[in-house]
């Protein structure tokens, strides 16, 4: 039994070490990428939907991963007019203008950075505008300073009106010739205009690092078709990874009841050899009580030599035989002789008679 189940061992490595058939690789292969594909749309859902959890339009949420958002452009509000005249401060600025489509990418911006270092004129930010009820991207204008190089409030106006109507700041350039009462009007007028916003450090969300020409409609595209794109292709990878798992448990539970029934036949089998070995030893004990089986105990050699010495016994009736044979043979001839002289001399005498009587 021991002997069994070492080579039944050594064929289950043997199995198992048994390099994969070309069919069995690409099955392999196939469901790895499965499970690739499966848990990477699951993860790309996860940070989708993170993205978008109380983020866009009708919040004052960011939406970012990490401290970095992704927003799509809804508007040409930063457009600039190739008919219109450039403001000569653009050419300093970082970020360029940009219009609907395209991808701003922000890092999210803290409270402590609300400062002179970190806030300046130029910037483009992300900011909540109560009068869109939402998320709103412009170029900062002015910075109000408190005096102690901290940051209360800015001014944010898109290019786009900047072409058109420039937000003008008392000792620039711009404003020369123009009295600060003159300032202070054409300011206001913009602002109640919608020209320009007046945003307060705390509604400010993030700062824009870079710009992807269109990459916008791609979000947008599949924020308004996420069902397509995720929601089906998980459920779809989801079923085949439910049927996947079913299929392995039910191949489990197949191995493990070949197994048992394996050991149960194996130990059926070790029942049944011991049931005979029992019955055979009773029987040759009964035979042994009778007499009509020698002890095990005797040699072999002894049991060897037996049948040479019958032969030998068989051998030695036949040579009597022979010996009878001719002993009798001989026997027959000596009274053959003696009956033919005993008639020889019978008639002999006969003669002598009937010769005797002639005479007389």
């Amino acid at each position: 039994m021991e002997e069994n189940k070492k080579e039944s061992i050594i064929d289950e490595d043997n199995e198992k070490k048994k390099p994969m058939t070309t069919k069995q690789k690409v099955f392999f292969g196939l469901k790895i990428f499965g499970n690739v594909v499966f848990y990477s749309v699951l993860v790309m859902l996860f940070l989708f939907a993170i993205f978008n959890i109380n983020g866009g339009n009708g919040t004052e949420n960011f939406p970012n991963i990490f401290g970095t958002g992704y927003l799509s452009v809804q508007s040409d509000s930063m457009k600039r007019s190739s008919g219109s005249k450039e403001l000569p401060e653009w050419e300093n600025y970082e970020i360029g203008g940009f219009e609907k489509g395209d991808l701003l990418k922000d890092s999210v911006f803290d409270k402590d950075d609300a400062d002179i270092e970190h806030l300046k004129i130029g910037m483009v930010i992300t900011f909540y505008d109560a009068s869109l009820k939402g998320l709103n991207t412009h170029r900062i204008v002015y910075v109000h300073d408190t005096g102690s190089g901290k940051v209360d409030y800015v001014i944010t106006q898109g290019d786009a009106r900047a072409q058109i109507q420039a937000y003008i700041v008392p000792g620039t350039k711009r404003a020369e010739g123009m009295t600060n009462e003159e300032i202070a009007s054409y300011d206001y007028m913009l602002e109640a205009s919608g020209a320009i916003e007046n945003v307060l450090v705390t509604n400010i969300k993030g700062i824009v690092k870079s710009v992807s020409s269109g990459a916008g409609k791609v979000l947008d595209n599949i924020q308004q078709n996420y069902l397509f794109y995720f929601v089906l292709p998980v459920a779809v990878l989801l079923i085949i990874e439910i049927f996947l798992v079913v299929r392995n448990i039910m191949i489990l539970r197949g191995e493990k009841n070949k197994a048992e029934l394996e050991g149960t036949r194996e130990a059926m089998l070790a029942d049944v050899e011991a049931e005979k070995e029992r019955m055979r030893q009773e029987l040759l004990a009964e035979m042994r009580a009778q007499g009509l089986v020698m002890s095990e105990d005797k040699p072999k050699e002894e049991e060897k030599v037996e049948p040479e010495v019958k032969e030998e016994a068989t051998e030695e009736p036949k040579e009597e035989v022979i010996d009878e044979q001719a002993t009798n043979e001989v026997v027959e001839n000596n009274e053959v002789v003696e009956s033919n002289e005993e008639t020889t001399e019978v008639e002999e005498e006969k003669k002598e008679t009937e010769e005797g009587t002639s005479e007389e």
